[in-house]
């Protein structure tokens, strides 16, 4: 009798980033339209699968000290998660109006720097229990790409 065994799991549809923790090259994250995936770099397996549906993540990073993995995604909100369970952290809605496609925490742990659709540019202040907007910049006249 035959059995069939799952050997490898992938992303139904293209994966728009990837993200290694800071100082870390064992686990990575993949994004993509409806999940975020955390593998293990050595035996290619999915650790773990944080799925939003109907919505895609066009950026995802790890911030310094690991303990969550920030997201932006098409509906203009940026999602943070838990690393080990996948729970939701906390949300900062309306980040940018047309999503948010690239996203980076800074060393220190207390700022969150997105770029947006339109060219925008903003530093978000992050505590234990609030999210806020600290600077916004318009520099540049299409999509930010890149932090």
């Amino acid at each position: 009798m035959l059995n069939a065994e799952l050997r490898n799991t992938c992303h139904a549809e293209r994966i728009n980033d990837i993200a290694f923790p800071n100082n870390y090259s064992e686990l990575f994250a993949t994004c993509s339209i409806n999940d975020i995936r955390i593998w293990n770099a050595r035996n290619r397996q999915e650790l773990l699968r944080i799925q939003v549906p109907n919505l895609e993540c066009y950026c995802v990073g790890f911030t310094a000290d690991g303990r969550s993995i920030i997201s932006g995604w098409n509906d203009g909100k940026i999602r943070a998660f838990l690393p080990q369970s996948g729970n939701l952290m906390y949300v900062i809605n309306d980040s940018h109006n047309h999503g948010v496609t690239a996203i980076a925490a800074t060393s220190c742990g207390t700022r969150i720097i997105s770029g947006g659709m339109e060219g925008e540019v903003r530093v978000w202040k992050i505590g234990r229990q609030t999210q806020s907007l600290d600077i916004s910049m318009k520099e540049h006249k299409n999509r930010v790409w890149d932090i």
